[in-house]
């Protein structure tokens, strides 16, 4: 009986490692990208979206930037499809 919960530490710990593996990814792939699709990147990654969420929160994201004048409509696409390469790495 007083294995079960032993057994549930090391699978948390085990899942944390993967999540925090997978951040790592994303986060080095992030930081080789242009500054807008960084800043949609970190934008996105703050808001902690689910995985069927972040699709549109990097929309969202990068609307905000053209709105503000950040970021060219003409560039807008190439630079949200940049930044949600590196989010996929975290998801996988």
């Amino acid at each position: 009986m007083r294995r079960l919960p032993l057994v549930v530490f090391i699978l948390a710990c085990s899942v944390s490692h993967a999540a925090r593996a997978d951040r790592a990814a994303g986060d080095a792939c992030a930081a080789a990208l242009p500054s807008h699709s960084q800043q949609i990147y970190s934008a996105t990654v703050a808001l902690k979206p689910k995985p069927d969420a972040a699709r549109s929160v990097v929309v969202a994201e990068t609307k905000k930037m053209v709105r503000a004048g950040a970021l060219s409509p003409l560039k807008a696409r190439s630079a949200a499809e940049a930044a949600g390469r590196c989010l996929a790495m975290i998801t996988k």
